[in-house]
């Protein structure tokens, strides 16, 4: 019995000497994320940041791609006084497409898949702008995963790590540092050239206290599924949620969202309305935050520039 155990004890030995997947001092294998090179992509990002006092500040920024078609919009708002920060929408016909390095008028988004980051913001102009800087991949998650809405059209959200950036409001204020614990970030393409667009609507939803939740919705009789929603605590770990998220805006001007599961009832009174934009703040109940509501047309990029909104205060029922 001895004789015929040893030969096998030295065989384990040696695979466990000459396998240097299994040295403990090794650092374990992590996916790299990568957006999509899609000619055809609609990507977002929005939520909550900090500054050095205190303050909480909204904000959302969305550029969308149609081939060489880039469409940009990008807005930061101050809570404390309801004011319109920075807004800016643009577009722009751009022959010289370089991977993750796009410029639409002010706009920028970059991607640097060496740690997994963007930089997204809007450039400075008459001491004006705001640069932000998002780790892509949270503690909870080793890879954002995609969802199909069409057989051919993706979806992909992903509640971020954290957020840091700075911040220019005029030629008299200093430059602000600001911070977040993370970041909705949104993503939508087509897998190939589509014959027709795809409308979208969409919902991010961030609270202060880093916890928030999505909905993307695909009226279209191809979709394999109608509504896709997802909500997450703090630290990026899912709860359950209903999957429809009802929005509406009341006669007065008032947005109410939705959400039966779990039980939400928040109202936007605080919003600018900027193209097919609304995105405001969740001043009244339980849940304070900020919220960017969205109507895209993938495939079908917009034909005008909207004149830049206000921020509206609208008194009525919550």
């Amino acid at each position: 019995m001895i004789s015929k155990r040893v030969p096998r004890l030295l065989c384990a030995i040696v695979l466990l000497v000459m396998n240097p997947i299994l040295y403990a001092d090794d650092p374990p294998l992590t996916l790299n994320f990568l957006p999509t090179d899609a000619t055809h992509v609609s990507f977002a990002f929005s939520g909550v940041v900090q500054n050095e006092v205190g303050e909480n500040l909204g904000y959302f920024f969305e550029m969308q791609r149609d081939e060489n078609k880039f469409h940009a919009i990008a807005a930061l708002l101050d809570g404390q006084n309801n004011r319109v920060v920075l807004l800016d929408e643009s577009e722009e016909d751009v022959l010289d497409i370089k991977p993750y390095d796009w410029h639409v008028g002010r706009a920028f988004l970059q991607f640097n898949p060496i740690n997994d980051s963007w930089i997204f913001g809007l450039r400075s102009q008459k001491n004006k702008g705001f640069n932000f800087k998002v780790d892509m991949l949270s503690q909870t998650e080793s890879h954002p995963a995609a969802q199909d809405l069409t057989k051919d059209v993706v979806l992909l959200v992903s509640q971020t790590s954290r957020l840091n950036g700075h911040i220019k409001t005029g030629k008299d204020s200093k430059e602000e540092f600001v911070t977040a614990k993370n970041s909705w970030f949104r993503q939508v393409w087509f897998k190939k050239p589509q014959d027709k667009s795809y409308p979208f609507t969409g919902v991010l939803c961030r609270f202060n206290d880093g916890s928030g939740f999505y909905s993307v919705t695909m009226p279209d009789k191809n979709a394999l599924r109608g509504a896709i929603a997802g909500y997450s605590n703090e630290q990026g770990v899912p709860l359950a949620m209903s999957q429809f998220i009802q929005v509406k805006q009341a006669k007065e001007g008032l947005w109410h969202i939705r959400v039966a599961s779990p039980n939400l009832h928040l109202v936007l009174s605080d919003y600018i309305k900027q193209s097919s934009v609304v995105a405001g703040f969740l001043n009244k109940g339980k849940n304070p935050g900020f919220c960017m509501l969205s109507k895209n047309n993938l495939g079908s990029p917009p034909i005008e520039i909207s004149p830049l909104a206000q921020l509206k205060h609208v008194q009525g029922k919550s």
